[in-house]
């Protein structure tokens, strides 16, 4: 009984705070739900394994994979400012998951979607104009030098865009009226993991982007003798998630952004409800006032047809005014 009073605590701290995570409560939470590897589609498990200088290594060879054919190889990248501020202040400040350039000078912008947006599409046009813009200096009187931007986006859901077609990765071009390519100075990248994980049996699993997406994907349920050897670069990603390998703080902000985004999802899980709740609603009420026509058309009087449908005689005289 004392056991089940203190659990009951516990989880009362977690839910009742993100802001606050104490590495006890780190330690409890990962305790409780048997926490081996970390999720690499968490706001923390995407930019441990990518935006940081110790894990460069991955993050280039996941570009190279994804990229390369129109970027060219990737020998090294720089980390910039994730936060842009606009020219004036009037325009809006955007935030990048991750911004980097190459050694050429090209601008590469990561971001990871894991909760449905509506008008993402527009969000991505306006990330990629800000780099743009940003990288272009005053005094430029040349265009030569403006960057190339490539935007990668990783969908945990199905783009509206690209509703009803099975491919999960998709590269978008500026094209001319014969489809022929008429720039590559924007490629905007959409990889659709919830597509990719449908057609996994059917999947050929020597393919190298195939590879990269299942350990996005399943890296939590692998089991460590089915990892390639140790200088495998999905040796390293593996090794990156393992629980074991964050320190005090690393646990914390993990638990912190798990929470986050469970508090969004269960927000918008009680949104959804509450919209169809109201749809049904909406669907009685309509299916009230036609029953409600077509007993007045036979001559029923109002009142009882107010009784029976359970709608109101104000209701029902406006149904006999607006016919």
């Amino acid at each position: 009984m004392k056991e089940n009073k203190q659990k009951e605590t516990t989880d009362d701290q977690i839910v009742s705070t993100t802001s606050e995570i104490t590495i006890q409560i780190a330690e409890e939470f990962i305790a409780e739900r048997k926490i081996t590897i970390i999720d690499p589609l968490s706001d923390f498990g995407f930019k441990r394994l990518m935006a940081t200088e110790r894990n460069k290594d991955i993050l280039i060879g996941f570009l190279n994979t994804f990229i390369s054919n129109d970027a060219g190889i990737i020998v090294d990248v720089t980390f910039l400012p994730t936060s842009q501020i606009g020219v004036t202040p009037d325009e809006k400040r955007v935030r990048f998951d991750l911004y980097c350039k190459t050694a050429g000078n090209d601008h590469i912008i990561i971001e990871m979607q894991r909760g449905r947006q509506a008008y993402y599409a527009n969000r991505i046009r306006a990330y990629t104009s800000r780099a743009i813009t940003n990288s272009v200096k005053r005094g430029d009187s040349v265009y030569k030098t403006v960057p190339r931007v490539y935007s990668v986006n990783l969908m945990d859901y199905n783009m509206a865009e690209f509703q009803g077609r099975d491919r999960f990765f998709w590269t978008v071009y500026q094209k001319d009226n014969d489809n022929q390519i008429f720039s590559k100075g924007i490629v905007l990248y959409f990889i659709e993991f919830r597509k990719f994980a449908a057609q996994l049996e059917m999947l050929d699993m020597t393919d190298v982007q195939n590879r990269w997406l299942y350990m996005f994907t399943h890296v939590m349920t692998i089991k460590e003798r089915e990892m390639p050897d140790q200088n495998s670069i999905f040796r390293r990603f593996y090794e990156e998630c393992r629980i074991t390998n964050l320190t005090d703080m690393e646990k914390q902000e993990y638990v912190k952004s798990v929470l986050e985004y469970e508090d969004v999802q269960e927000m918008m899980m009680c949104e959804r409800d509450i919209a169809r709740k109201e749809g049904r609603e909406e669907g009685r009420a309509d299916e009230k006032r036609q029953l409600a026509r077509n007993m007045l058309e036979k001559g029923i009087d109002p009142a009882l047809v107010a009784e029976i449908t359970g709608l109101t005689v104000d209701e029902i005289s406006l149904l006999t005014v607006n016919g």
